[in-house]
């Protein structure tokens, strides 16, 4: 028996309600508030209708850079950044004086983008680039709140609907360009 679109959706409905009940809540804000002090302190870097990254890539993570590059268009009055595995491991472990846990040597995903407002980081979308048997997923956060969650079959479905995503909750595509920024 295979599931409906329907009951697919009723179900990421039902999972999203059970991690964070409706309307703002502790874990969302607490995870929000990480996410916007990050943003804050890449803001020299952000610039509106691009995504940024950082200054060493692996070769994989310089590929997947320009994969996204070439499928997300970022309008004016937005900013992106591109978050890779190494820099996310570079910012949770090593800057700490902490060794990479085994499980995180071989990434399970291929990062993290992050878009916002150029002007305000009270909306957020926190896109995940997940490997199977994890899914990659779109997660929209608004004034501690999750606004809205979505689930893709894969990376590029993910990324082909980002546009959509960034029109609905972070506004207009006008002036929009996939480009990239310098490094930070």
């Amino acid at each position: 028996m295979t599931q409906t679109l329907t009951d697919k959706n009723a179900l990421i409905d039902q999972t999203i309600f059970r991690r964070t009940g409706v309307g703002s809540n502790e874990l969302i804000k607490g995870w929000q508030s990480v996410l916007t002090r990050l943003l804050d302190h890449l803001g020299p870097h952000l610039q509106a209708a691009h995504i940024v990254t950082f200054q060493k890539l692996s070769t994989a993570e310089e590929k997947m850079y320009r994969h996204i590059l070439q499928r997300v268009t970022v309008p004016k009055g937005v900013c992106g950044v591109y978050m890779p595995p190494s820099a996310r491991n570079q910012i949770m472990y090593t800057n700490r004086g902490l060794d990479i846990p085994a499980a995180e040597i071989t990434p399970k995903d291929d990062g993290v983008l992050l878009f916002s407002r150029q002007s305000s980081h009270s909306t957020i979308l926190n896109v995940l680039l997940a490997h199977p048997p994890f899914t990659p997923a779109v997660d929209v956060y608004d004034r501690g709140a999750m606004l809205a969650g979505y689930v893709y079959d894969s990376i590029d479905d993910c990324l082909a609907s980002m546009a959509s995503i960034i029109d609905t909750h972070l506004g207009s595509r006008e002036g929009g360009a996939n480009a990239k920024g310098p490094p930070i």
